[in-house]
């Protein structure tokens, strides 16, 4: 049986702080991440800071993309879920190369 949905989780590490605390350039890296994948948004993406770090969530009509980053820590937790057959790691790429600018590392 075939999945119904395609997901990939991607830790990401050794990333600039201040690029995991900017919660405006998150929230349009997972907007530009979305269309990558053609998934199309139900809203804005949802933000919430922390003293530890920021969660940024778009909910998008058939998945979603998800970041969790602690900037002192220079990582990033990347989920991306959508209905197959789109390609999540276009979303991935779009997330990593907007992050890693500046050097980093990508966990599978």
């Amino acid at each position: 049986m075939d999945s119904a949905f395609n997901y990939h989780l991607l830790e990401l590490s050794a990333l600039s702080g201040a690029r995991l605390a900017d919660a405006d350039g998150l929230s349009a890296m997972v907007v530009a991440a979305a269309g990558a994948v053609g998934m199309p948004a139900l809203g804005p993406p949802v933000v919430r800071e922390s003293p530890g770090g920021v969660a940024v969530v778009m909910l998008c009509r058939e998945g979603h993309i998800v970041l969790h980053t602690v900037p002192a820590e220079g990582l990033c937790f990347v989920s991306v879920v959508a209905r197959a057959p789109a390609d999540v790691g276009r979303g991935l790429e779009v997330i990593s190369r907007g992050l890693a600018r500046e050097g980093g590392r990508r966990t599978p």
